[in-house]
């Protein structure tokens, strides 16, 4: 028997920019290639759609692709149980042809209640949704059972999948699918997952995860944990330049033995970091382009596409040049005929923000109140400015904490009265000089 595992198709991203048929182009020949295989079963991970409600143009691709399964597949699978599901959630419909189960991502996932994509894919007789419950299929090979939790918040996590608590099926051949930040997999910097390797229950023969959209393989309880990543790059990292975009096919024969499906529509995918060091505009705009003219060289596995280049600027600009003075959409622009630029320059700082950054680290590390941050914030910026032999900090401070901002003015008006009288006083002075 073989099983195909597709994650993360984000069906609709880039929708109205060049690369809006690229997640259909993928994911359809994901699912082709799949059936091609001969697979009995199709499993997909999340985030099918990139949105949790998605424009009718995106639905109407989306079904032509699903359909596929139910139309040139072969039914070499029976259901013959669920646990925790209404067997009269499922349309018979989703039972002919070659079977797609699913779970929700993220990007799918809506307000308790709610249907979301995903379920209404199911409605519709294209797959089987499946959320904290499991299905057991019959197969010339044995069985097979399919537990998969869908998509919850991060934080939730790990106290949501303990107590669904999901147990093995006897007899059968176990695969437990999640689309979750699993310990080191993270999606992003800003996610922090309560779940790890550890916390997933034991017992089961394979574990899949979606969400993550590198393809990276590791172990839980001594079997294979495998992610296979998304088919469409949508945050263009350097590790998905560097590893391609496909699927697994599992084939089970007394034992699970996989291998990774490697797609050919995806468009190439060059990546490039530059570090600099007090760098001047007219050197950033000569530097940038001659990167970009390099990476375009590179050798091509998709010509019928634009390639798409990623430049990542890092470190500092001279002491006159400002950020806002490159302009990066220029830049694309001047390669639209060659490849799909995208120069990132967030990380190219103007020279002495990178002090600031490490002041507020530090403020941050010292754990001091808000009142006591602001104070030392404003102490600062006034002492930047050449102000803290002229000001009381700490008087004018607590006049505008306690809300008593016209007098906060008036001390400033009387400093800068006094100021203004003493410079008078001198310049007669000056002037007989």
């Amino acid at each position: 028997m073989k099983i195909a595992i597709i994650a993360d198709p984000h069906l609709g991203t880039k929708w109205g920019t060049p690369r809006e048929h690229d997640s259909f182009d993928q994911f359809g020949e994901a699912i082709e290639k799949s059936l091609d295989l001969g697979v009995s079963l199709i499993i997909l991970l999340g985030d099918i759609f990139d949105t949790r409600i998605p424009r009718q143009e995106v639905w109407a691709r989306a079904l032509r692709i699903l359909s596929m399964p139910l139309a040139r597949g072969k039914n070499e699978v029976k259901l013959v149980d669920t646990v925790g599901k209404d067997r009269d959630e499922i349309s018979p419909l989703a039972l002919r042809g070659t079977p797609v189960v699913a779970i929700h991502g993220n990007h799918e996932r809506r307000t308790r209640g709610l249907t979301n994509p995903v379920e209404a894919l199911e409605a519709a007789g294209l797959l089987i949704h499946l959320h904290q419950n499991a299905l057991v299929f019959e197969t010339p090979k044995g069985r097979v059972a399919v537990h998969g939790m869908s998509n919850v918040p991060e934080q939730h996590a790990r106290k949501a999948l303990s107590a669904w608590n999901p147990k093995p099926i006897e007899n059968a051949f176990n695969i437990l699918a999640l689309h979750q930040s699993v310990g080191k997999f993270v999606y992003s910097d800003e996610e922090h997952p309560t779940l790890d390797v550890e916390d997933l229950p034991p017992g089961f023969d394979l574990y899949l995860c979606g969400h993550i959209h590198y393809r990276s393989e590791s172990t839980a309880h001594g079997k294979p944990l495998l992610f296979p990543g998304g088919t469409e790059r949508t945050q263009l990292l350097q590790v998905e330049a560097e590893t391609p975009k496909g699927f697994y096919l599992v084939e089970l024969d007394g034992r699970a033995r996989y291998r990774f499906v490697e797609l050919n529509t995806p468009r190439d995918f060059y990546y490039a970091e530059m570090k600099f060091s007090g760098v001047s505009i007219p050197e950033l705009n000569r530097a940038v382009r001659e990167k970009i003219r390099e990476l375009l060289r590179n050798p091509r596995k998709n010509p019928k596409k634009l390639p798409l280049v990623r430049v990542r600027l890092l470190g500092t600009l001279a002491k006159e040049a400002s950020r806002s003075e490159f302009d990066e959409r220029a830049v694309a622009q001047e390669f639209e005929g060659e490849g799909l630029v995208v120069v990132s320059k967030r990380d190219l700082v103007a020279p002495g923000l990178e002090e600031k950054v490490q002041f507020l680290r530090e403020l941050k590390e010292r754990r001091m109140s808000v009142d006591e941050t602001a104070m030392v914030l404003l102490e600062e910026n006034l002492r930047e400015a050449g102000y803290t032999q002229i000001f009381d900090v700490r008087t004018l401070y607590g006049l505008l904490v306690e809300g008593r901002e016209n007098d906060a003015l008036r001390n400033v008006f009387d400093v800068v009265e006094s100021l203004v009288n003493a410079e008078l006083r001198r310049m007669p002075h000056d002037n007989a000089r």
